[in-house]
């Protein structure tokens, strides 16, 4: 049977239909081509690699399996339901796999697909010798890395694994495709992928899209980052209950995850004791398992009684939650491809979606953020076309912005036309009550700071240091030299708690005290 009679029985089977890209990339594996795929967030890049194996089968007449390689637990699992519940046979590998006998059931090929993380897959035990022996490895007929980009974020130092990925080849049989999938790569990243999978430029074919989303709408807002800030959702829940819109506060640290919550949490009246009741929920590599087992059956709920998760940028990778009406950026993102994978996450059932970033001058100063990041907040051009020139993967030209986008802060202030709402969509939202009104988001916001002051200071915190250190209290060991020299030196640029747990205070109390060491002073 041919390629399309193939892919038309699965459409048929599924009561679907592919996309183009989605068919490209297809029948590019089938002809057991390595691919290098980057399609936007919500384009339904899972499908790709779900319909693979009865694909497989169907055009060799062989029984076919697959590996997907992936970086979270949350995220196999999620990926494994959703395959059972279509029929599929599917398992997943690693720390979260309780059940020792699925080792023995891959063996014998019992599943068509496979999640595993880097880990499980390249070092020795039980899982490895599971993938690399019996029915399972001599059916293998693609090897898919979900999420790419993670080899470069994560292939250096931390999970090292990641780079070690091309070992794969050498134990599948040979001309196996590899498959990276990922929702932005920039070329210098495409480079590095390919090479640490051992991807042949003439030998790989690129299917790519930019990551144009037209119904998000992208909002950058300078100010102090104080909680009151967010009061607007907080009234939305307050207001609406069940019926707020549902919301991801992508914050930088663990610490800002847990003072956002504990605000909201106070604000709201939460019960303590009932998870299940909350508005707001909360989710990060330390959150207990519990917790983000209810967060991750409860938020992608169309009928949610959860509203407003705040987490790291661990949470939503590669999970379809179809819902989401704003996503908020607390803090200036790294890098552009983290604030486009959180983007991404809103708006994915094509209603009109917010991204919106609250950012601090320390946020966007020299090694805080990458250049294009403090671009884009500064709002020097077209904001979705400073995401199209960083995210293009070839050297043609793309149309440039001559007139306003219509759906950014950039164009929204700039646009001459009359008929726009200017910023007074958000700006209505964000200043629902007088007393929250932000600051004018072009104001220096910085401190003056003599250089008496700043010895004053230096003075304060060593003086502090020392009555830590004769306590034996626990943040001694935050406040070293270094510590204090860097609280000194952007000592201007600090004015919140998470500010100061950037600089490697990882204690919210000690945080607390040395801002009100600094307001003494100032």
């Amino acid at each position: 049977m041919d390629a399309d009679q193939s892919l038309q029985i699965i459409q048929d089977r599924y009561a679907f239909i592919f996309k183009e890209k989605q068919l490209d990339s297809v029948k590019s594996i089938l002809e057991n081509k390595d691919c290098f795929i980057v399609l936007p967030t919500g384009y339904g890049k899972s499908r790709i690699y779900f319909h693979l194996p009865e694909l497989f089968e169907m055009t060799t007449t062989k029984k076919s399996s697959i590996l997907v390689i992936s970086p979270l637990q949350a995220l196999m699992l999620d990926q494994t339901k959703k395959l059972q519940d279509m029929g599929i046979t599917a398992t997943v590998v690693g720390e979260c796999q309780k059940d020792k006998g699925v080792a023995d059931r891959i063996s014998a090929g019992d599943y068509s697909i496979v999640f595993s993380s880097p880990e499980a897959a390249l070092l020795p035990g039980l899982w490895r010798r599971s993938l690399t022996s019996g029915n399972f490895n001599t059916a293998v007929k693609a090897v898919v890395i979900d999420e790419a980009h993670c080899i470069t974020e994560w292939g250096a130092e931390f999970r090292q694994e990641y780079s070690m990925l091309d070992e794969l080849r050498s134990i599948f049989p040979e001309k196996t495709p590899f498959v990276a999938l990922t929702a932005t790569a920039t070329k210098e990243m495409k480079l590095e992928i390919m090479k640490k999978l051992n991807m042949e430029q003439d030998r790989t074919d690129m299917i790519w899209m930019l990551p144009e989303r037209p119904n998000l709408t992208y909002i950058v807002k300078k100010t102090t980052k104080q909680m009151t800030d967010l009061q607007w959702i907080l009234n939305d829940i307050k207001v609406n209950g069940e019926k707020a819109k549902k919301t991801i506060v992508y914050c930088r640290d663990i610490s800002s995850c847990a003072a956002l919550y504990e605000y909201f949490f106070y604000e709201l009246s939460e019960s303590a004791d009932d998870v299940h009741s909350r508005r707001i929920a909360m989710f990060h590599r330390s959150t207990a398992e519990a917790n983000k087992v209810h967060v991750m059956s409860e938020f992608p709920k169309l009928d949610s009684k959860v509203r407003v998760v705040f987490a790291t940028i661990a949470f939503g990778m590669g999970v379809d939650i179809a819902d989401v009406e704003q996503i908020i950026h607390w803090g200036a993102p790294r890098g552009l491809e983290q604030f486009t994978q959180e983007s991404g996450r809103a708006g994915r059932d094509g209603r009109h979606a917010l991204s919106v970033v609250y950012y601090s001058s320390f946020d966007i100063s020299k090694g805080r953020c990458k250049e294009s990041v403090a671009d884009f907040c500064k709002k020097v051009k077209c904001g979705k076309e400073i995401l199209s020139d960083y995210f293009s993967l070839d050297n043609k030209p793309h149309p440039s912005t001559t007139k306003t986008c219509k759906w950014c802060s950039f164009c929204k202030e700039n646009c001459e036309c009359g008929c726009c709402d200017r910023l007074d969509y958000i700006d209505n939202i964000v200043s629902a009550q007088q007393q929250y009104k932000l600051q004018d988001e072009d104001a220096d916001l910085h401190r003056h700071i003599s250089d008496n002051e700043s010895i004053l200071l230096k003075e304060n915190l060593l003086d502090f240091h020392s009555v830590l250190k004769d306590e034996d209290a626990p943040g001694c060991t935050h406040l070293n030299d270094s510590a204090i020299n860097e609280i000194v030196r952007n000592a201007p640029y600090l004015y919140c708690e998470e500010d100061i747990i950037s600089l490697g205070v990882g204690d919210i109390e000690l945080a607390r005290e040395i801002l009100l060491l600094i307001e003494e002073i100032v």
